[in-house]
């Protein structure tokens, strides 16, 4: 990538054309610079008035972010050095203006690409400026060698290494820093085999913008090679994509202030490729934004106007290219009596798969909509054939009602590739809903409930502004659609690269993740096809610590605040309130304009968290959460529900409160236990259910107790502090193999990865010794890490994030803490005044955004850091309790909800 950053200099030098140009110059008859590119170019760029470009491209704000990593910040070097050297007279223009520059670019290593670059030799006026740069570089000599006939120039550095290899053929200069590549063009020339320009010739049929920044000549069916130099994983999701892509591409460049576009046509080489699938067929814009999660970091997305033709354009496509996938179509057809064409007489036209962003899972998580005519036909269809999948297998079908849906299984491997290709591929399970028109099929069933929650809290593509207007402004008739959100695919490319790229990512992750959002798209126009490649970048905002935060909101209760500020919803006006608990018990809700609504006197501190249910099933919220010895409902008005407060007069106060919903019917639970071990389980009712009055546990609890669902079966989690971990069924029975003893003490340690069964979901913890320890729910230890333990002293604490869907990890050394990622590698660690405990907080927006928060209530200072552990601000924010965090992505803009001493505050910072 290095090299790239330095070839103006190179070229434009072009070598010290000076000692063989002007008897070339004489002899030879000139050609046409394109017939120098190699057919196995992989793509070349073109530009006509490069200097001008390059002027341009100094004014735009892009260019300029980019200017931060260091490469990109050497070639700009480099150009200004080489106009140094030229007399600052205009010189490189008058060698450059109206006369064509090629550059190519070839796979030349495993992990490594380089260029070749053309340049026509056209007057004598030119001739004379290359002489005079010649002569003003001093470190490089000259030593010339014959290949197959032809002078080859090597500019050697001062150890005699070759810095740079070029030739003079026929008033052209062909010059690469890699010299097989310079080889390669003399051979090409010397068998008279195809150039790149004759084995793409309709491209140079197209007509071209004037006064671009260049012209960008691809050819897709080359293009995975590329792509393999940055991957060691030849198996990733986007490079299956983008194999599948065929044929030339012209595309015209351009930049503007936040966006770059590339805009042209595609070119199929035969009648069937993958893209011709789409010919005929009407495109159009993507209509299910409402239901795309906000963690969606792919989406394969198609359009088109005719379902029954488009697949059999399909499978003649297979026939050609992938006869063995036909057959096995074929046979898994007949295995289960189905036809996989009853399926597109459903279809709508309207298909997408939607790679999810990295979880705690090793699984990349999938959901994949088809649009339907008529969702109830196809439901039928897909029922019955899910049962017959369920008979042949010799099981019973697996199916469960969360939310009111019917989330069911259908046991057939793969069966999306089966249904509609390989870019359907990654479900080795499926489970099905539906969502108005659309059919949802998801490789993990956790993934389909996540879904509902999400569009229930708006967290989406069409609730979001920023995702919503790049939609917009991209191809509303595309047949084929590739959009890639940079920031929350990054974990997934970045597991995926070679070594040598992964080091080049990780030195400049703000620039590379302020490409943010990329589209790549196909429309189908006669007989070719009008492609669009779209990249809206926004403009890096390089952590740096503030002076202060913005006050957005200050309120004095006009006594000391003892509890964390509890951030809930009017159900009303949507608007985001606040309650607080002050010294004297009592219990304000803070409007979102900063006014006290009311105040209600509670017997006793809050233990924990302030819930909001839907007790009558009305769509009205009210607040529900225990006190030492009662469990209260108020509504929105600050008024108690009927029947409460529960009294709670038992031996030992409430230690651990926790609403379950089992499966979002907001049939609600309430478990309530003591940290003796006592766990009891009421209804919303409040009366106890059998078993659970209370469910006696022989030790102390390490953490508050929780539910789970797996596989339509619900479990109760209690963790107690001598490593003894309970996994219990709703009547309090415990699951075969627990009590499961982990064989070391445990504190406030708990995460779960939800798999499609019990041995995929583990129950993930961290004992005092430092172990994190993975059991799964048939009652096995899958897995031990011991992290490094700097004393005897050490603590550790795994945090999850605020949506519970990963996790880092936490650990204490006296007045030094340290935050390890989720693997156990170190990424920051800090010093503070103080040795009491740390509460450490961790929110994951996604996006790249991440934020970790260390609280010292004895100090009351908050501190909060990136993942790299720069502090967002000079000085630590004043708060006594752990804190709430929202994050608004249409203006990055983070809002802190704090408390300290008498003041309720919500500032806010950009990042």
């Amino acid at each position: 990538m290095k090299k790239l950053f330095t070839t103006l200099l190179i070229l434009v030098c072009l070598g010290a054309v000076g000692y063989g140009v002007y008897y070339y110059w004489d002899k030879q008859k000139a050609v046409d610079t394109w017939a120098l590119v190699p057919e196995n170019a992989i793509l070349v760029y073109e530009n006509n008035n490069l200097i001008s470009s390059w002027n341009d491209l100094q004014e735009n704000p892009i260019w300029q972010d980019l200017m931060n990593i260091p490469d990109f910040k050497k070639m700009k070097t480099g150009f200004e050095s080489l106009d140094s050297l030229s007399g600052n007279n205009g010189s490189l223009d008058k060698l450059l203006k109206n006369n064509r520059v090629l550059i190519s670019a070839h796979v030349t290593a495993k992990d490594a690409f380089d260029f070749v670059f053309y340049n026509a030799i056209k007057t004598p006026e030119q001739k004379e400026i290359v002489g005079n740069l010649v002569k003003s570089f001093k470190n490089l000599t000259i030593k010339e060698r014959t290949y197959n006939g032809f002078s080859i120039n090597e500019l050697k550095d001062e150890n005699g290494e070759t810095a740079f290899t070029y030739i003079i053929y026929k008033s052209n200069f062909v010059g690469s820093f890699t010299p097989f590549l310079v080889e390669d063009v003399i051979r090409n020339i010397q068998k008279g085999e195809k150039d790149f320009k004759k084995n793409n010739e309709p491209l140079f049929k197209v007509a071209k913008l004037q006064n671009d920044a260049g012209n960008l000549f691809v050819d897709f069916g080359k293009l995975e090679d590329i792509f393999k130099v940055f991957t060691q994983n030849t198996n990733s999701d986007f490079l299956n994509l983008i194999s599948n892509f065929s044929g030339p591409t012209f595309l015209d460049f351009q930049m503007e202030e936040k966006s770059i576009f590339l805009n042209g046509f595609s070119f199929q080489r035969s009648d069937n490729s993958f893209l011709s699938s789409y010919k005929g067929q009407t495109g159009g814009p993507v209509t299910l934004d409402e239901y795309l999660p906000a963690r969606t970091a792919l989406l394969l997305h198609e359009r088109f106007s005719d379902p029954e033709q488009w697949n059999a354009n399909l499978i003649s496509y297979w026939n050609e290219h992938n006869p063995e996938f036909v057959s096995e179509r074929s046979n898994k057809a007949n295995g289960y009596a189905t036809n996989f064409m009853d399926f597109y007489q459903f279809m709508e036209g309207e298909n997408a798969v939607a790679v999810l962003s990295s979880s705690a899972t090793a699984q990349t998580d999938k959901l994949l909509f088809i649009k339907t005519t008529e969702i109830n036909e196809a439901l039928s269809e897909i029922n019955k054939l899910s049962e017959e999948a369920a008979q042949a297998n010799g099981d019973t079908l697996y199916y469960e009602t969360y939310a009111d849906k019917e989330i069911r299984e259908l046991a057939i491997e793969e069966f999306p590739q089966w249904l509609l290709g390989k870019n359907y591929a990654g479900f080795q399970q499926s489970f099905f809903t539906t969502f108005d028109d659309y059919l949802l099929i998801s490789n993990n069933i956790q993934n389909i409930k996540n879904l509902i929650v999400d569009i229930e809290t708006e967290s989406t593509w069409g609730r979001s502004i920023l995702q919503n207007q790049f939609i917009e402004s991209t191809l509303q008739d595309a047949n084929l659609s590739v959009y890639i959100n940079t920031p929350r695919a990054w974990d997934m490319l970045r597991k995926n690269l070679s070594p040598k790229w992964k080091t080049f990512f990780e030195e400049n992750p703000t620039q590379l993740k302020a490409m943010e959002l990329l589209a790549l798209q196909f429309s189908s126009e006669q007989n070719k096809f009008y492609t669009n490649i779209e990249v809206q970048y926004r403009k890096s905002k390089v952590t740096k610590s503030l002076n202060y935060f913005d006050v957005a909101q200050k309120v004095n209760i006009g006594v000391p605040i003892t509890s964390k500020p509890h951030v809930v919803k009017n159900h009303d006006s949507g608007a985001l309130e606040v309650l607080v608990q002050d010294s004297t018990n009592a219990l304000h809700l803070i409007s979102a304009n900063g006014q006290i609504l009311w105040t209600e006197e509670l017997p006793g501190p809050i233990q924990g968290e302030v819930y909001q249910i839907d007790f009558y099933k009305n769509q009205k919220l009210q607040y529900v959460f225990a006190t030492p010895f009662q469990i209260h409902m108020l509504d929105r008005n600050g008024n108690g529900v009927e029947k409460y407060p529960l009294e709670f007069n038992r031996e030992s106060p409430i230690e651990y409160f926790n609403v379950v919903d089992y499966d979002k019917s907001k049939n609600y639970r309430f478990m309530v236990s003591s940290r003796e071990g006592n766990v009891y389980l009421f209804t919303k009712e409040g009366n106890l259910l059998e078993g659970w009055n209370p469910r006696t546990l022989p030790d102390r609890l390490a953490t508050i107790p929780q539910h789970i669902r797996v596989r339509s079966k619900d479990f109760m989690i209690a963790m107690q502090e001598n490593g003894m971990v309970n996994l219990m069924n709703r009547r309090g029975e415990m699951k075969p193999g627990f009590p499961l003893n982990i064989n070391d003490r445990i504190s406030n340690n708990l995460f779960f990865e939800v798999g499609n069964n019990f041995d995929q979901t583990n129950l993930v913890t961290i004992t005092q010794g430092g172990e994190v320890a993975k059991v799964s729910f048939t009652g096995k230890i899958s897995a031990k890490q011991q992290l490094y333990k700097p004393t005897k002293e050490t603590t550790f604490k795994l945090v999850p994030d605020a949506l519970q869907r990963t996790y880092i990890i936490g650990r204490q050394d006296l007045n030094r803490v340290s935050i390890l990622d989720r693997e156990g590698k170190l990424l920051f660690d800090k010093d503070y005044l103080s040795q009491e405990d740390m509460k450490v907080q961790y929110y994951n927006f996604g996006v790249s955004k991440e934020i970790i928060v260390i609280t010292d209530s004895v100090q009351g200072f908050s501190y909060i850091y990136d993942t790299s552990g720069n502090l967002v601000n000079r000085q630590p924010l004043e708060s006594e309790h752990e804190v709430g965090v929202l994050y608004y992505e249409s203006d990055s803009k983070f809002l802190i909800y704090s408390c300290y001493q008498n003041t309720f505050r919500i500032v806010s910072f950009e990042y």
